[in-house]
């Protein structure tokens, strides 16, 4: 009896103002000494707006809900599983979509995890905007879960294994265990993390059939033909200011000098040689002025177009760029393959597909983000 009234009892000053000397419980009368109790927390007082603290049979009842604030917790109270929340419910459903909801323990575990795989967490952690975007990721990467094949999934989760093996070996197990309880973060909370995020991986990955990669080789050739030319050209930069920094020239000095480097390589003399002693180009002087198999359409316009248009292994009449004047020989030139390029193309399209995602179908999925206390 004891036991039930005092459960009654704090339900009671939970929410309402117990009033008078006498409580009731089963049609039972039991008899409290209400006392004009203090309450000081860190030295300070602070003093009930209602719910007196009273004695019961040599113990001592306060309000909850008012010590509990005082704390700076916040008290729920669940009436499905009659069930008193103090502080954080992690059963307290924060997010909903299409499909599913996020409780706040869930989002609670997903955003301890970034601390480990976000470098900007710490820094961003109080920021809400961060905080909500943290829980639109964690909807991400379920609905792409949802969407995957069990292959997928299988793949993630031997993939999700191995990453974690690997960084018990590297760290030994008790380093590793030990950086999870700094994390506050469990070894499972962790493998189910990879798991998610590894299966919209792969998800997007297998969504990119051979035939998308194939048109889309076509079509970036079909904008420029030049898309995929490689070329191995020497070439000996006559700056308008020398390599050290130590020499200034005009326009016609440089051009003058570009002239005479030009007519010694058609008289022979070793273009390797000459680059490493003449040019002002510090990216090429060590390999004799030689820049093998590099995309044509990193170099700037005149340089590129040289690249492309001057015949191999003749010496072309000096060209002119911002840097001032280049000697140049072309010594090779093709186009890459689609099967070379297959993998960059595979990823550009991969980012190009999770945005788009994440941009147009996402925000259409998500019902409501709501994290405030």
């Amino acid at each position: 009896m004891k036991d039930k009234v005092k459960g009654l009892i704090v339900g009671l000053t939970i929410g309402s103002l117990i009033s008078g000397t006498a409580a009731f419980a089963a049609s039972s009368q039991i008899e409290v000494a209400f006392r004009s109790i203090k309450y000081m927390f860190d030295g300070v007082e602070k003093v009930p707006a209602d719910g007196k603290g009273f004695v019961y049979e040599g113990s001592t009842y306060v309000p909850l809900r008012f010590v509990s604030e005082a704390l700076g917790k916040k008290v729920e109270w669940d009436e499905e599983n009659e069930t008193i929340w103090i502080g954080s419910n992690p059963n307290k459903v924060v997010a909903t979509y299409k499909g599913g909801t996020v409780t706040k323990g869930e989002f609670d575990t997903f955003f301890a995890l970034q601390a480990i795989f976000n470098t900007n967490h710490a820094a961003s952690k109080d920021s809400p905007e961060y905080q909500k975007s943290v829980a639109s990721q964690l909807i991400q990467y379920r609905i792409l879960y949802g969407k995957s094949s069990e292959a997928d999934q299988k793949a993630a989760k031997d993939a999700a294994s191995a990453q974690i093996a690997t960084w018990k070996t590297q760290n030994g197990e008790a380093k590793f265990l030990e950086d999870l309880k700094n994390f506050k973060v469990t070894e499972t909370e962790l493998q189910y993390y990879l798991v998610g995020r590894l299966t919209a991986e792969n998800y997007i990955k297998s969504s990119i059939s051979d035939a998308q990669l194939k048109a889309k080789y076509d079509d970036n050739l079909k904008q420029d033909k030049d898309a995929y030319t490689i070329a191995s050209v020497r070439h000996i930069l006559i700056g308008l200011t020398s390599g050290d920094g130590s020499v200034k020239r005009t326009k016609e000095e440089a051009l003058k000098l570009a002239k005479d480097v030009e007519e010694k390589l058609k008289n022979g003399e070793d273009f390797a040689k000459l680059a490493k002693e003449l040019t002002d180009d510090p990216g090429s002087k060590e390999t004799g002025g030689l820049y093998a198999d590099a995309e044509v359409g990193s170099w700037v316009p005149e340089f590129k177009k040289a690249a492309i248009e001057q015949p191999i292994g003749a010496v072309g009449d000096p060209v002119e760029t911002q840097f001032g004047y280049h000697v140049i020989k072309v010594e090779s030139r093709s186009v890459k393959s689609f099967d070379s390029v297959k993998d960059s193309l595979r990823g550009s399209l991969e980012q190009a597909q999770y945005q788009q995602f994440v941009e147009k179908e996402l925000p259409g999925l998500i019902e409501k983000i709501d994290l405030s206390e």
